[in-house]
């Protein structure tokens, strides 16, 4: 019986890790066509991936194994929430040149990684 638990629980955090795989790209497009940056971007995914996993943490609540993977996710989502609204919020009020500078970097170190067939 714990073999058919187990996979159950895997099957439920590869579900979950799928989900907020194919949601990302389509929450960052949309909001890449508004004109906000990579920052503003990834605050409603972290934001999505919080809710989320806070809510499966809750609703599995029998299960051991899944219950440690969702509420370390459920940690590292708030931690990097907070992270991402200090970054947006008091960076670009308060050092907006080394914010942009950031971006800059962000944009470069992206291209750079990008792989090209020629």
């Amino acid at each position: 019986m714990d073999i058919i638990l187990m996979a159950f629980d895997a099957l439920i955090i590869l579900l979950y890790i799928t989900l907020i795989a194919f949601i990302t790209p389509i929450i960052m497009k949309v909001l890449q066509k508004r004109n906000f940056d990579i920052f503003f971007q990834l605050i409603p995914v972290l934001v999505i991936t919080f809710i989320t996993s806070l809510i499966v943490f809750i609703g599995t609540g029998g299960f051991e194994e899944s219950l440690l993977f969702f509420r370390l996710t459920t940690v590292v989502s708030l931690v990097m929430i907070g992270i991402l609204l200090f970054v947006t919020l008091a960076m670009k009020k308060l050092w907006h040149q080394q914010y942009e500078k950031m971006l800059d970097w962000i944009v470069a170190f992206k291209t750079e990684r990008s792989f090209s067939l020629k």
